[in-house]
């Protein structure tokens, strides 16, 4: 269904899509919003395809909402294979009048997920980790491996736990940046960043969940939930490379022995599980050849090596490659759909920092505050 599915929603580039009110009144956004909305859907079913996700599924739950016939006329389409783009749109579509199909359910659910995926995901929020903590980190380095566990687990989320975290990747990758291979020399402004494979942004938002569960499937939600602000999502990285990542630039893409970027939860390594053979591959979005961006050292498909460090046996030879294999699919989809085009300038206008200069409820005041609503998650319709 995957097939019918996709060439519905090119047949879809064609349509009239409705515009929400927030982007119709955001800076002219609505014409490219309704340019990528097929394209998003398109690329979100593929990379669900990959992950193991069911959102395919609901898609099509969707569609049958729309009009009764196309019910009876996807249970068709169910039974037959795949012919040809034009056919799928014929079975589709018959016996029924387009004019009396209400598309909304879909409309609605593209701007679900972009929403809750694409803009929490290129909004990270939260807090970065720039010089350091009220505590200091070599201190950390230097206790037992157990007892920086024990404080990563009882710490809640506070500044003690973020040391502790930051101790443990040092014993787990080293003290080099896989990205650059700068050694993270302080004296030398080379220091190591924090950086969350999955932003924080998820954090206490259960729309951005249930769309993750959606793409990926129940099992990632439920490692997003617990690693969240853990070992398995987060991995030091130098400044530079921190920004192109948080950017979209780049991502992860995590392989088994096998070649497949799929992973169960039972073979996910936590702390106190041996880890499964995985292969970490440097993607750049969109795909380029030449190195970087900025200073990064490598390559689209260069292998990115981590565990180089003391404990890297015990703590795992890198972060969760199902988190990783989950921000790259996002990732993807911002940038071949244009959605992350659309966000940049929602984040430019959403800019408060000439804030004293506007005055409230002046135009510039509204679409300000329109762009930081949408930012902070409001939906788009």
């Amino acid at each position: 269904m995957d097939q019918h599915a996709l060439a519905l929603l090119k047949a879809a580039e064609s349509w009239d899509w409705p515009l929400a009110y927030r982007i119709k009144s955001s800076g002219g956004q609505d014409s490219k919003f309704k340019a990528i909305m097929p394209k998003l859907l398109s690329g979100f079913i593929t990379e669900s395809q990959s992950l193991g996700g069911t959102l395919v599924d609901q898609f099509w739950v969707v569609v049958g909402q729309c009009h009764p016939q196309l019910e009876e006329n996807i249970k068709i389409l169910r039974r037959i294979g795949f012919y040809s783009p034009r056919h799928s749109e014929i079975v589709l579509f018959d016996g029924v009048e387009r004019e009396t199909i209400n598309f909304s359910p879909i409309f609605e659910m593209g701007a679900e997920l972009f929403t809750h995926l694409c803009v929490a995901f290129m909004n990270p929020g939260g807090p970065k980790s720039r010089s350091g903590t009220p505590f200091s980190v070599s201190d950390f380095i230097a206790k037992d491996t157990d007892e920086l566990l024990d404080i990563a687990a009882s710490e809640g989320l506070g500044t003690r736990k973020q040391a502790a975290l930051k101790a443990l990747i040092f014993k787990r990758d080293g003290q080099s940046c896989p990205l650059t291979g700068l050694s993270f020399d302080t004296e030398d402004s080379v220091k190591p960043h924090l950086a969350h494979i999955i932003p924080n942004s998820v954090h206490n938002k259960p729309d951005t969940i249930k769309c993750i569960a959606m793409l990926a499937g129940t099992a990632v939600r439920d490692l997003v939930l617990e690693q969240l602000n853990d070992l398995g999502n987060l991995l030091h990285i130098e400044l530079n490379a921190h920004v192109a990542y948080d950017d979209i630039h780049w991502g992860i893409e995590a392989l088994n022995e096998n070649g497949v970027v799929r992973f169960s939860s039972s073979t996910y390594f936590a702390i106190t599980h041996r880890s499964p053979k995985v292969k970490y591959i440097y993607r750049r979005v969109p795909y380029k050849t030449a190195k970087g961006p900025g200073i990064i050292r490598l390559h689209d498909g260069d292998q990115i090596v981590f565990g180089g460090g003391p404990e890297a046996a015990r703590l795992g030879p890198g972060p969760n490659p199902s988190l990783c294999n989950l921000q790259l699919a996002v990732a993807r989809v911002l940038r071949m759909s244009g959605a992350a085009d659309i966000i940049a300038q929602i984040k430019d206008d959403g800019d408060d920092s000439d804030f004293p200069h506007v005055y409230i409820a002046s135009p510039a005041f509204c679409n300000i505050l329109t762009a930081q609503l949408q930012l902070a998650g409001g939906v788009f319709l």
